[in-house]
């Protein structure tokens, strides 16, 4: 009996770790470039059962098994590309990998996933898919919250023009100022971009941002892969699908409740049994 309230436990802790990975999903599907949370179950080791005590049965003869339960291990970035959408801003650009080629690892096909680099203000080193520049004070190219974004050549991408609003920023990446006047046009570099060939090992730190383990500016691309496109006055939207997070949000909660009436039962059985017991 012990077993089954074990096993109803384990559903309503993994169930409520999934709630909250879909209700993260919500609050975020107006945020730029933000990557949906998968949260899969694994069913723990299921255990053999033996017949010992019958006599009409060989001793030891296996009858069956019998789970013990699920758990909620982790939750996995889902890198679908979200649809684009004009904003007609200057600094604004976007990630178009709809088009990237896949590769094969020990015989899976996983799509890289791209990334812009940038660097936090404890000199750290990040990734964002969210495009939504401006320019800082001292005339860099930041982030939305502040981080500042980083060139193909590892450092941050800076020049007082950049706040001027003349900026073109080309399918590669180049970014190029149109000053007033007669000047010419010139280049300030290119954004840098970061292909992670397996997206599962990228792990969440808020704002928007992601790390990969020995992640450092030596592993910013120095062209654009094959199948990318930077679309510029552009954002990409977060690949949230509402209906089908709601939707998932009452599944969830029925299971839930499903989970809690089996405890529920348990423990109206224990209570009779300690009744019995005291006569």
């Amino acid at each position: 009996m012990l077993r089954g309230i074990e096993t109803a436990a384990s559903g309503m802790i993994a169930l409520q770790r999934k709630q909250d990975a879909l209700t993260n999903n919500l609050a975020n599907a107006e945020t730029p470039g933000y990557k949906q949370d998968a949260s899969p179950f694994r069913a723990f080791p299921d255990l053999l059962l033996e017949q010992i005590h019958n006599q009409k049965l060989e001793p030891g003869k296996k009858i069956g098994t019998l789970t013990t339960g699920v758990y909620n291990q982790e939750t996995l970035a889902l890198f679908t590309q979200g649809s684009l959408f004009s904003t007609n801003r200057s600094l604004d650009v976007a990630i178009n990998d709809s088009l990237l080629a896949p590769i094969v690892s020990n015989n899976k096909s996983i799509k890289p996933a791209i990334l812009f680099a940038v660097q936090t203000a404890d000199g750290g080193f990040h990734l964002t898919r969210n495009g939504n520049f401006s320019v800082n004070a001292s005339g860099q190219l930041i982030t939305a919250s502040g981080d500042l974004v980083l060139g193909q050549n590892g450092a941050p991408i800076s020049d007082p023009e950049l706040a001027s609003g003349n900026v073109a920023i080309s399918e590669n990446g180049e970014i190029i100022l149109h000053p007033n006047g007669a000047s010419p046009a010139k280049s300030i570099g290119s954004l840098g971009l970061v292909v992670v060939n397996d997206p599962a090992k990228l792990v969440k730190e808020g704002n928007g941002l992601f790390t990969i383990e020995g992640g450092n500016p030596s592993m910013i691309a120095q062209t654009v892969p094959s199948g990318v496109q930077l679309q510029h006055k552009m954002l990409e939207q977060s690949n949230v699908d509402l209906g089908q997070t709601i939707t998932e949000m009452m599944a969830n909660i029925r299971l839930y409740e499903a989970n809690q009436k089996v405890l529920q039962a348990y423990d109206k059985t224990l209570e009779q049994l300690n009744t019995v017991g005291r006569v």
